[in-house]
């Protein structure tokens, strides 16, 4: 009976100190129950990397250190072992990093995975590096704002020198002098971007059309590019035509009709010719003025009163034969009108030049805008206005229209006799 008590308090102790020996064990990394592959690494320096540090990859723990110690061959260096779940199998080429696992300094490693497809096996030794450290990085960030810190310092320090050197009194009254005068300058410049402003604001719509013309001219431009360079090569062959025309013979006749030029107007001033007369003589001159006056009272005289001056007889018949312009032409359905001008621009009745006449008409045909007034059946009322707007239109003249179509004035005093 007390055999088996202390039989069972054996196994007891045994199984309490099993446990004992694989949970040290396992709080050491060495886990008796999981089959682990170990590598070695050597080091430089470790930076604080422990036994129990972590082996990670991606993030993920897959083992952990199991021993550091210096290497057999006196160099310094250190080797890493590490154990990692066997089945987690590192690709040749990968490299073990000692990085920091916290912002406190803790060191771990890091496993950085090749693309080699040949794994490395139990035991190997694989390539090694370290991270740098929070105090080497701070320092190679720091380093270069030092230089230009110090360069800045520098130059800084030249200005100043220079400034003093400079900034005497008579330099401080010429700047002030040269502020006053940029001052002075800026406020003209506003006052004439105000004025510049103005007149954008009363001119916009103008410079609208404006652009907007511009961008049809060139549109116009670009539409006819064709037609231009058409013009240019004709214009090119015209000149290369004239450089082939002989200028000589040219100019030869210009100086000889310059002479013969030169020769009329000599005998136009003189007195021993009829055109120099003509020109010259003012009797002469007052003579023809007053002969074309009576022939013009005459000729309104002749066709005011026609059987005073026109008889025809036809076969002797005892008749006279002559133009009736007193007689109503209703009958004919004719309508004598004054014709004042005609043009090829549109006036329009209502224009400054018809200011003095009424019932102004507008007859378009041919083109050509043509302007009337007056309608009578009778030859000899429309000749009366006709005669007085003679000096106002010096060429006007009758016309004739029969149902509304215009009609040769003579066929219609044919009509009349």
């Amino acid at each position: 009976m007390k055999n088996s008590k202390y039989t069972k308090l054996g196994i007891l102790i045994v199984f309490s100190l099993a446990i004992l020996i694989w949970g040290l064990s396992y709080l050491k990394g060495n886990d008796i129950f999981k089959r682990n592959d170990y590598y070695h690494v050597y080091y430089n320096r470790v930076d604080g990397l422990v036994k129990s540090n972590k082996i990670t990859l991606n993030g993920y723990q897959i083992g952990q250190v199991t021993d550091v110690q210096f290497a057999p061959d006196n160099s310094g260096r250190l080797i890493v072992s590490f154990s990692v779940n066997s089945s987690f199998k590192i690709p040749v080429n990968s490299t073990a990093r000692i990085v920091s696992s916290d912002i406190m300094g803790t060191r771990s490693i890091e496993i950085i995975y090749s693309k080699d497809k040949e794994f490395y096996q139990s035991n190997d030794t694989i390539k090694g590096s370290i991270e740098a450290g929070l105090k080497d990085q701070v320092s190679m960030q720091v380093l270069p704002l030092k230089t230009k810190a110090e360069e800045l310092l520098s130059t800084v320090d030249s200005a100043i020198t220079v400034l003093t050197v400079i900034f005497n009194e008579d330099a401080r009254k010429n700047l002030t002098t040269s502020f006053a005068k940029i001052n002075q300058t800026v406020e003209n410049i506003e006052a004439t971007t105000s004025d510049l402003q103005e007149i954008m604001a009363s001119e916009k719509e103008n410079v609208k059309n404006i652009v907007s013309n511009i961008e049809e001219l060139t549109a116009t431009f670009k539409n006819n590019a064709a037609a231009f360079e058409a013009t240019i090569q004709n214009l090119n062959s015209f000149t290369d035509t004239l450089a082939t025309i002989s200028v000589t013979p040219v100019l030869n006749n210009l100086a000889t009709a310059s002479e013969e030029m030169l020769g009329i107007l000599e005998k136009l001033n003189s007195d021993d010719n009829s055109a120099g007369l003509l020109l010259n003589d003012d009797e002469l001159y007052q003579s023809i003025n007053t002969m074309s006056e009576n022939l013009g009272f005459l000729i309104g005289d002749i066709q005011q009163n026609p059987k005073r001056y026109l008889q025809v007889s036809a076969f002797d018949f005892g008749k006279d034969v002559y133009i009736n312009t007193k007689d109503d032409a209703s009958a004919k359905e004719i309508i004598f009108k004054v014709h004042l001008l005609s043009t090829k621009t549109k006036l329009g009745t209502d224009a400054e030049v018809f200011n003095a006449i009424k019932d102004v008409e507008e007859y378009f045909a041919g083109n050509v805008y043509s302007y009337l007034t007056g309608a009578s059946n009778t030859y000899s009322e429309i000749e009366k206005i006709h005669n007085e707007l003679r000096h106002q239109f010096p060429e006007s003249n009758i016309v004739a229209f029969k149902k509304g179509k215009l009609i040769k004035l003579e066929k219609a005093l044919k009509q009349l006799r």
